[in-house]
């Protein structure tokens, strides 16, 4: 499945194309949802768009191997997650990190039992040739690793626990 980056509007999403039993059919991953397109009509003039036919893909047809993420307009990479409203409610930030795409571990940044900050990289996720560092979405003392590096994980996948400290 080839991912692309593209722009309608003043907004930026990333789908998924993967290409089925010719050139005039695709299986594309949008919002989170499947479709199957079929292109129906092809001429190469000038700024014609070509008609295709989009149809939700069927349930039993399986498109892809891991449950996908939302697809939203992009925001930086490297920001943090947004902090709880009152800074004193334990409870209310994440006790967990999970995957937030499939992709394979190439590095664990911090053992078990390390005091993190929120926005301390804990380990970097390879996906698509990228790597993309994960970040502490809070301060706290890392409980358990579920991972290790060279794992591969789907999204959502746990892959670490904090516990208060």
């Amino acid at each position: 499945m080839k991912r692309y980056t593209v722009a309608i509007g003043d907004k930026t999403y990333v789908i998924g194309l993967q290409e089925q039993e010719d050139d005039k059919h695709f299986r594309v991953l949008a919002g989170g949802d499947v479709y199957d397109l079929t292109i129906i009509e092809e001429e190469e003039t000038g700024m014609m768009i070509p008609e295709v036919d989009v149809a939700k893909a069927q349930k039993e047809q399986p498109a892809l191997s891991h449950k996908p993420p939302e697809l939203l307009p992009r925001t930086p990479k490297s920001a943090p997650p947004e902090m709880p409203a009152s800074p004193d409610s334990a409870e209310s930030l994440p006790a967990e990190v999970h995957a937030p795409m499939p992709g394979v571990i190439i590095k664990i940044s911090v053992p078990p039992g390390s005091h993190v900050s929120r926005g301390d990289e804990l380990l970097v996720l390879e996906a698509m040739k990228m790597k993309n560092p994960i970040r502490s979405p809070r301060e706290g003392v890392v409980d358990k690793i579920f991972v290790q590096e060279g794992q591969s994980v789907n999204y959502d996948d746990i892959l670490i626990r904090f516990r208060e400290g």
